[in-house]
């Protein structure tokens, strides 16, 4: 009986873990991330997986910047965007755990390391 109660506890705590889980994506994959250039005349929004959701540049930035400044302003707040929403990825997976084991985070590393080192790949060469 002794093995029937742990085995019913370990599966409440694994649901509880899941359910847990499950609001901390859902939290995470609904919010927006910006990021700004040109002394925040530029604002970039992105979603969490890094899509452009909007971009919004201040009067004064058009007027006051030559094209390819402006350009280089846009991008540089895309990529401030960008890395915010990979910074609250980061988080989330970091904070992730099922019980007392390694976080989620750990295991994707863990799991993208082998992929890169048995294919050659690497899918994010910054």
């Amino acid at each position: 009986m002794d093995e029937l109660d742990e085995l019913r506890r370990l599966t409440e705590l694994l649901s509880e873990d899941s359910g847990q889980a499950d609001a901390a994506v859902s939290a995470w994959s609904t919010r927006q991330y910006t990021g700004t250039a040109d002394h925040d005349g530029v604002v970039a929004t992105v979603d969490a997986v890094g899509n452009l959701v909007a971009l919004d540049i201040s009067v004064v930035s058009k007027r006051r910047l030559d094209g390819v400044t402006l350009g280089d302003a846009v991008v540089s707040a895309v990529h401030a965007a960008e890395k915010a929403a990979a910074t609250a990825k980061a988080t989330m997976l970091e904070n992730l755990r099922v019980g007392a084991g390694p976080s989620f985070a750990d295991r994707f590393g863990e799991a993208q390391r082998s992929f890169e080192s048995r294919s050659g790949i690497n899918p994010d060469p910054r």
